[in-house]
């Protein structure tokens, strides 16, 4: 009878009967636990994730329980190192009436240890648990020799030991460390320290190096999952966390940057790519950075119309264009972006979406102040951002020359189709914003914004908030995941840092495929990208899929008369809705077989 099974990365299992927590298409009377042989495609410098599943009742529980994955064998000699795998044990989580995993608790060593997954197991505490399982990622090395592969994984408890073959092709091709489409994971500063118990009330977490530890984890494990931290320096108010802006002195024509040490300190390493050191995709600068300059800083906004303010502005903002060139930032674009929003009553204008098209002279006076260094063509890349909703079909032709990065909510650019390729063709960076799936949806809905930007020809989008996961996220995340894909690893499990998702996993997966996918077009030529289009469409609802939809009404009037509830009824059902996740597998195949 057997203990344990090797089974994909795109269904979820339930802890208490061994189904499919999946019930799209056939998977509700499908048998997951089968004795079949796992078999996988990867190509080269990519992750490949895959789950083991455990029993933990009869005469198999998990005490002195060890996992052992061996090195991977190939033709000829070839091999895949057994430390090339990481290992997690699955967290689950209430979600209505069922138990879904998605934290995902990181073991150190090659072998886990089995006290590992039974004391995680009884902390989860899941009435009537049957089944554990265990997650696992294998890095194929950018040297892997292409080929076959025969993996082993050994599960020992005692003198009794199940050992669990799979096999793995390595295909030719290779995926860029640097990534063509940019995932951005957005937060707000500081959004972290309230929700580790050692940074939560220490005032000198800032300059004692202890703040600086956790966020740098969190920026590392974005980047090992093809994705940016992106973190906003300033709350709605205005107000700047110490070391997220530089200190200043003087007023007027005189004010400048006092220091700029600690400010250098906290973010050298990002810009520069040196934080990076020792990742698997290496010391790649990030490529968006948010500017601390708002409404309220540098200069004072209730000066704001006199002439004091704009010299203010416009005296640091140049400072920061010249600090930024001498420290060779030069691969990073540089947002200037105003999040703050009217409705909140600490401004007069929305900078954030702006709903009122009499609050839209907010960018012209703005860039007015520091037209100087958005014009410059060398040097460091500051670029001006706008995040657009509301008045997207009025403003993205008469702000194309002077806004340069867009991001705009997913369903209503679908409404101005032209929309993209204008700002485009104007040298503008496009995004679309949307907010992470929640975790009672199937996985992939994790998956469709990658696949989208190829199919659209994007350059990126936005996950708006990723790490607020609540007080109670062991028992059930805040808005079931929609607002994290990390979790805090302190109170639990003594880590001092983040811990991953299993949908922040399912991005990464798609991230690497929209890569490939990316790579194949810039081979065969731009004119071929709907192939791929036509391809994804495949998978969802066929070759109409990313066709714009008929306008809506609400067109017909004003924005600012626009409610939440038109634009509820006027956004269409998620494309993964209804469809089995293992689509995505089919997809893969379907282009390995394009791909040669």
């Amino acid at each position: 009878m057997s203990h344990s099974w090797l089974v994909t990365d795109m269904i979820r299992v339930c802890p208490q009967n061994g189904q499919t927590l999946e019930t799209e298409g056939d998977l509700q009377d499908r048998p997951i636990l089968t004795d079949r042989h796992l078999q996988a495609v990867s190509p080269r410098n990519a992750y490949l994730s895959f789950q083991i599943v455990l029993r933990t009742s009869g005469d198999f529980d998990l005490d002195d329980l060890d996992i052992s994955p061996e090195s991977l064998q190939g033709v000829g000699g070839a091999e895949i190192p057994a430390e090339e795998y990481e290992l997690y044990v699955e967290w689950y989580h209430r979600i209505g009436d069922r138990y879904i995993p998605d934290a995902l608790i990181p073991c150190k060593q090659a072998s886990v240890s089995g006290n590992s997954i039974a004391s995680i197991s009884r902390q989860n505490a899941i009435p009537g648990q049957q089944y554990a399982a265990v997650w696992v990622d294998l890095f194929v090395p950018a040297d892997a020799t292409p080929g076959e592969y025969t993996g082993t994984i050994a599960i020992r408890r005692g003198s009794n030991v199940e050992r669990q073959e799979w096999q793995l092709t390595v295909l030719e091709t290779r995926i860029p460390n640097e990534s063509t489409i940019t995932a951005s994971l957005n937060n707000y500063a500081d959004s972290i320290s309230n929700k580790f118990a050692h940074l939560e009330g220490r005032t000198e977490r800032y300059t004692d190096g202890t703040y600086f530890e956790v966020e740098k984890q969190f920026y590392r494990m974005s980047h090992e999952h093809r994705t940016v931290f992106h973190n906003l320096p300033y709350s709605h108010d205005g107000r700047i966390p110490k070391s997220f802006a530089p200190e200043l002195e003087g007023a007027g024509k005189s004010m400048r940057v006092k220091d700029w040490s600690l400010f250098d300190e906290h973010f050298s390493g990002y810009l520069d790519g040196s934080v990076f050191r020792g990742t698997k995709r290496g010391e790649i600068p990030i490529p968006h950075f948010y500017l601390p300059q708002n409404f309220h800083w540098p200069a004072d906004y209730t000066k704001f119309g006199l002439k004091g303010y704009a010299t203010e502005f416009a005296s640091v903002f140049r400072e920061f264009y010249e600090h930024f060139t001498e420290r060779g930032w030069l691969s990073t674009k540089f947002e200037l972006f105003f999040n703050h929003k009217k409705r909140y009553k600490l401004f007069p204008y929305d900078g954030d979406e702006t709903r009122f098209v009499w609050d839209e002279k907010i960018n012209d006076i703005y860039y007015g102040i520091v037209s100087d260094v958005l014009e410059r063509k060398d040097g460091a890349n500051f670029i001006f951002r706008t995040d657009s909703s509301w008045n997207y079909g009025l403003h993205y032709k008469k702000y194309a020359d002077i806004i340069k990065h867009w991001v705009v909510n997913r369903n209503i650019m679908k409404w101005y189709p032209e929309g993209a390729s204008y700002l485009q063709s104007r040298g503008c960076v496009f995004w679309f914003y949307l907010g992470a799936q929640p975790i009672d949806h199937n996985l992939l809905g994790s998956m469709i914004a990658p696949l989208a930007s190829v199919a659209q020809r994007m350059n990126g989008f936005v996950l708006w908030n990723t790490v607020d996961w609540g007080s109670d996220w062991h028992l059930t995340p805040a808005s079931n995941g929609k607002t994290a894909v990390f979790y805090p690893g302190d109170r639990l499990f003594g880590i001092r840092g983040p811990i991953p998702s299993i949908r922040l996993k399912s991005l990464r997966s798609s991230m690497q495929i929209a890569e490939c996918m990316e790579e194949w077009i810039r081979q065969n030529g731009e004119h071929r990208r709907g192939e791929m289009t036509r391809l994804i469409g495949s998978i969802l609802n066929g070759d109409s899929t990313f066709d714009p939809p008929p306008p809506p009404s609400l067109l017909d009037q004003p924005p600012y008369e626009w409610t939440n509830q038109l634009l509820s009824d006027a956004s269409p059902v998620d494309l993964h809705i209804g469809r089995s996740p293992l689509q995505f597998e089919a997809l893969k195949d379907q282009l390995w077989r394009k791909m040669g």
